[in-house]
């Protein structure tokens, strides 16, 4: 369902819900008239009928909402992890701010054209599910000046420790962010979410009831509060994917305040 991504959100969410309640009244009024036609209505007994979907639906409720649970905390995790990404670029651009010329201006400029690379090229990529490779090559022009400094004094002994406590953890940061990119819910889950939806709305059409608009209504709301969580999970399932998905807004906040004056082209 990765297409649903490249969409305005607005029009996912009205096409899920429309369809989930033209397939619920569609089909209630499909089957009402089978069973009218043949009599079958009159053998129903609706507070037996009631007993076994509050079952049904009490189980699926439960499903779909660890499931919807689990989508919103992918992510709410991948949120984060780019956060933290930003924030520990910021830390690190602070500390190599301490180092002597010219390898403080090599190591921000490297910083620099990295995060400006994570806005500009990384972050499309992402968006189209793409996991970004690209990066790597500015991210070890960053560790080989890093690694390759020396320092004469007690004073760049401990930031360049602080340096690179620091570089190990943009480095851990940045490798989540990657495996990130691919965070969504499985297609097993998927199956289970859909045939679960259509078991639930199906057992709906059993009850017996006179009025056909009342049943139409009530069995359209079940449709379209499923409707509702299934939209919910495909916006929240591959957090970086899409025009709606999370975006780099927190490395644009670290370059801006930070690097702007000291970026490259």
């Amino acid at each position: 369902m990765t297409f649903v991504h490249d969409l305005p959100t607005w029009l996912v969410g009205v096409a899920t819900v429309a369809l989930f309640v033209a397939c619920s009244v569609g089909g209630l009024a499909a089957t009402r008239r089978y069973t009218r036609r043949r009599g079958l209505h009159a053998l129903v007994d609706n507070s037996v009928i009631g007993w076994i979907f509050s079952a049904l639906l009490g189980i699926y409720a439960i499903a779909i909402g660890l499931m919807a649970v689990a989508s919103w905390g992918n992510a709410s995790a991948a949120s984060g992890i780019a956060s933290r990404e930003a924030a520990a670029i910021a830390a690190l651009y602070r500390d190599i701010g301490g180092y002597p010329e010219p390898v403080r201006a090599t190591l921000q400029s490297s910083l620099a054209r990295y995060t400006r690379y994570v806005i500009d090229e990384s972050w499309p990529q992402q968006r189209r599910g793409e996991v970004p490779r690209g990066g790597t090559a500015l991210f070890n022009d960053v560790q080989k000046t890093l690694y390759g400094f020396e320092p004469t004094t007690e004073a760049q002994k401990i930031l360049h420790a602080e340096a690179l406590h620091a570089f190990n953890n943009v480095t851990e940061i940045r490798r989540q962010r990657l495996e990130a990119v691919a965070y969504g819910v499985p297609g097993t889950l998927w199956s289970v979410i859909l045939i679960g939806a259509v078991l639930s709305i199906v057992a709906s059409f059993v009850f017996s009831i006179e009025s056909f608009w009342v049943h139409a209504t009530m069995t359209g709301l079940l449709g379209a509060m499923i409707g509702l969580l299934v939209f919910f999970m495909m916006i929240t399932d591959l957090p970086y994917r899409g025009t709606h998905g999370i975006g780099p807004h927190a490395y644009e906040l670290v370059f801006r305040d930070l690097m702007e004056t000291r970026a490259t082209p």
